[in-house]
């Protein structure tokens, strides 16, 4: 006896409620996309599947790139540069310290730095950099003008940090 090649298969009432399941769960699921993917003008709950793929696709690929911009800029802020202003006990000297990535290397002017220093009463006596890994240090030197008018520490740190946060 031969088996019956219709045996094999479900019955067809029951691969038709199988598929119409399958075609629900995926409309459901297209449906849920659509809610989560903002439309603009127009809801897309009630769009065709490719339109929905589509506009998710897109608006996925723009979050990618949001994402990408958002860390760059996120880099170039964690790499800041730091200013540090210290003043002798006396008064007579001052000690600039900057450090900056790499990066900003062009960025940064020291004869700018240098104006500032001077225009708030101070003389720059030396000046050096160096660099470590993927920062530059530099190190400025400066004595007063005048030893009795002395210079203000904090208005030349303030105006320093002014122009570098300007360059960032």
């Amino acid at each position: 006896m031969q088996p019956n090649s219709s045996s094999l298969l479900p019955p067809k009432p029951r691969r038709h409620l199988t598929e119409k399941h399958r075609r629900q769960q995926m409309k459901g699921l297209y449906r849920h996309l659509a809610s989560l993917v903002p439309a603009g003008e127009k809801s897309l709950e009630k769009s065709p599947a490719f339109e929905v793929l589509d506009h998710a696709t897109n608006y996925i690929k723009q979050l990618e790139n949001n994402v990408n911009e958002l860390k760059a800029r996120k880099d170039r802020l964690q790499q800041a540069i730091i200013v540090d202003v210290n003043e002798s006990e006396r008064g007579e000297s001052l000690e600039i310290n900057i450090v900056c990535g790499s990066e900003k290397k062009g960025a940064m002017k020291m004869d700018k730095v240098f104006g500032i220093v001077q225009e708030e009463g101070a003389e720059v006596v030396s000046a050096t950099n160096s660099t470590v890994g993927l920062n530059i240090y530099h190190t400025i030197l400066c004595k007063a003008f005048s030893p009795r008018i002395g210079m203000d520490t904090i208005r030349i740190q303030e105006r320093l940090k002014n122009y570098i946060s300007d360059l960032i």
